[in-house]
């Protein structure tokens, strides 16, 4: 087959969506601006950052926006976040809040917005790492107990350490050497090309520890790169595409047919070493379990000098030291030398919702969602997926939102003029370094709705009558097809360049 039959399609699928809302909008343009959104989904978009988690939220909440179904398109958090403020998608679940443009772009479609904090992940470094090749290739082969400093960690994703069996690596192994074998020896280490969290989560981690600045800013003068400042893509502009799942893969691959693991370790990303959030560690992989023996995540060294893992409990801890704006709704993770509790790399994650602009029904059904999601039923799933939950302080500004989104209005008889004010700050994505939290001055606006205004409510296509209707979600159909094709042909190849 011609490998580039799908992208050229979904481009031709998305020419023609063109040419079809375009006619929409049309005959939009012309009619009265009074409308109803006729949509039957609640449509959210996010990265791949919290995928198994959401899909699981959505799934156990369609009685409590029903009679509309829930929907959640894995773009990537910065497609995401510009769909939101454009109006594509009703709701973004996202690890960082709208820049300064997405703001302003969220205003001129007269939508204001507030975030909605709802659920903490690690960022978990998993690693196979085979010391015991007993020839009957069970699991119980695993280096057990793997920790790293975040210096080693550093030198290790910049190709600065390249063995397992490195001298400096002399208590990588439970506080002694890996006995490595031979096909695990070799340090291979992913990451991710497409826009992530995990990115700026270790980017942010390296640049907050004196040390490790050091090797991080090395690497990135060889990458041509002279800003430090951590964002969501990786410095070399090479890795996996494909989102979390091709990190997971690389690590432990699933049967597509059968979704069952590989259990034979010889067919295992032997050596790899990759940042996966925490809800990508459990079923059917397994990447984190209590058995040492099984286990394939690293403890990292956190500022009390403990080796913690990425288990709820300790994500946990590191949320209840963080700090939570309550003019924002936006979480940093601080760095407490005295809680040797607290895992050390650590992402919010946060519903962006418009608080106007939304039909009533979908207002209804997102704030029911919001007070499902920060209720006992929704938090439980949080859980269970090895996130850990929001604090009461959290909950209690997320049901305030709940109540805006649900009182907004979805038109006006005449937009108005808008002013929005937006104002930089820490992004949601900052971890717990060796000596403090990391920000980004390109993910970091907050807008209307947190810390802005805007008096303008008309939904980007208003329309009355039953001609557009059909138009807008044909052409919306094919988009989502052209998108999900070039995505599936995009997710088909992995990039990857050789070391520097």
């Amino acid at each position: 087959m011609n490998r580039q039959l799908p992208g050229r399609l979904g481009v031709a699928l998305a020419a023609v969506a063109t040419a079809v809302l375009g006619l929409a909008v049309s005959v939009v343009s012309s009619g009265p601006s009074s409308a109803q959104d006729s949509s039957t989904t609640l449509l959210a978009e996010g990265g791949s950052f919290e995928l198994n988690l959401m899909d699981k939220l959505q799934a156990d909440s369609t009685s409590v926006i029903a009679p509309l179904a829930p929907g959640f398109f894995d773009a990537n958090v910065d497609t995401a976040r510009d769909d939101f403020a454009s109006g594509l998608a009703d709701y973004a679940v996202s690890e960082f809040p709208l820049t300064t443009a997405q703001a302003a772009t969220a205003a001129q479609n007269h939508r204001t917005f507030a975030y909605v904090p709802f659920a903490a992940s690690a960022v978990a470094i998993g690693a196979v790492v085979e010391c015991s090749n007993d020839q009957t290739f069970t699991s119980h082969t695993l280096c057990e107990d793997l920790q790293l400093t975040v210096v080693q960690l550093a030198k290790i994703f910049t190709y600065g350490i390249t063995q397992w069996n490195d001298p400096s690596l002399s208590q990588v192994s439970g506080g002694g050497p890996a006995q490595v074998t031979d096909v695990s020896k070799t340090i291979s280490p992913q990451n991710e090309i497409d826009p992530s969290a995990s990115n700026y989560a270790l980017a942010s981690m390296f640049v907050n520890d004196p040390t490790a600045k050091v090797v991080w800013d090395a690497f990135l003068k060889t990458n041509k790169v002279t800003d430090d400042t951590p964002t969501d893509k990786w410095p070399t502009g090479r890795g996996g595409s494909g989102g979390d799942l091709t990190l997971a893969n690389s690590l432990v691959q699933v049967n597509e047919t059968t979704g069952l693991p590989q259990t034979n370790p010889s067919l295992w990303g032997q050596g790899s070493v990759a940042p996966l959030p925490a809800d990508w560690l459990g079923p059917p992989r397994n990447i984190l379990t209590s058995d040492p023996t099984t286990n394939m995540t690293v403890a990292i060294q956190n500022a009390a000098g403990k080796y913690v893992l990425p288990t709820v409990d300790a994500t946990t801890a590191a949320v209840n030291d963080a700090t939570f704006d309550s003019s924002t709704n936006l979480v940093t993770f601080n760095s407490d030398a005295s809680d040797a509790a607290a895992y050390p790399i650590d992402v919010m994650s946060y519903l962006i919702v418009p608080t106007s602009g939304l039909s009533a029904a979908k207002a209804t059904a997102l704030a029911s969602f919001i007070k499902w999601v920060l209720g006992p039923t929704g938090q439980a799933d949080v859980k269970s997926l090895g996130d850990a939950p929001v604090t009461t302080a959290m909950v209690n500004a997320g049901m305030k939102v709940a109540d805006e989104v649900s009182t907004q209005t979805s038109q006006t008889s005449t937009p108005t003029t808008t002013t929005t004010t937006t104002t930089t700050t820490t992004p949601s994505a900052v971890t717990t370094g060796a000596t403090g939290s990391g920000s980004s001055t390109d993910l970091g606006s907050s807008g209307s709705g947190a810390t802005g205004s805007s008096t303008g409510t008309s939904p980007t296509l208003a329309y009355t009558g039953g001609l557009p209707a059909p138009l807008i979600v044909a052409g919306s159909g094919l988009l989502m097809v052209g998108a999900l094709l070039r995505r599936a042909m995009r997710r088909r190849i992995t990039c990857r360049g050789s070391e520097p």
